[in-house]
């Protein structure tokens, strides 16, 4: 996987919120984060600007106003970020990942199928590998 620009943490929730509420406006983006964390429409802009500039955000003119979409999922960034954290913190280990699954009380049962389908993903594609 191509290494992608470093992104900050206000860039990843906007990019998120992007990806998840489809094409946007700045006014759009701004309303809602004015409201969460009490963000100035500039910062936003800026922010959303920086994106694009980044290549993770496309804009294209709708009746006037720019609308921006992403251009790099916020799913593949998020598993660049979580490959990044694994290598540089936990030195290419898993195994402090898993074991802080493993202790998590709030973890949804959403989340815990998916931890499941995860595990059974793995046990089918080594099954082989194991002979």
């Amino acid at each position: 996987m191509k290494k992608l620009p470093s992104l900050g943490e206000q860039e990843i929730e906007i990019l998120r919120y992007i990806s998840t509420h489809g094409d946007l406006s700045v006014r759009e983006v701004a309303d809602h984060f004015e409201k969460q964390k009490g963000l100035a429409r500039t910062t936003i802009l800026t922010v959303m600007e920086r994106l694009r500039t980044k290549g993770f955000l496309t804009r294209t003119k709708v009746d006037g106003i720019f609308k921006y979409s992403e251009k790099i999922e916020a799913q593949t960034v998020m598993k660049g970020k979580v490959t990044e954290f694994v290598e540089r913190t936990l030195g290419g280990s898993v195994s402090p990942l898993i074991n802080y699954f493993a202790g998590q009380k709030k973890l949804s049962a959403e989340e815990i199928d998916k931890l499941r389908a995860i595990v059974a993903d793995f046990d089918k594609s080594n099954k082989g590998s194991r002979s």
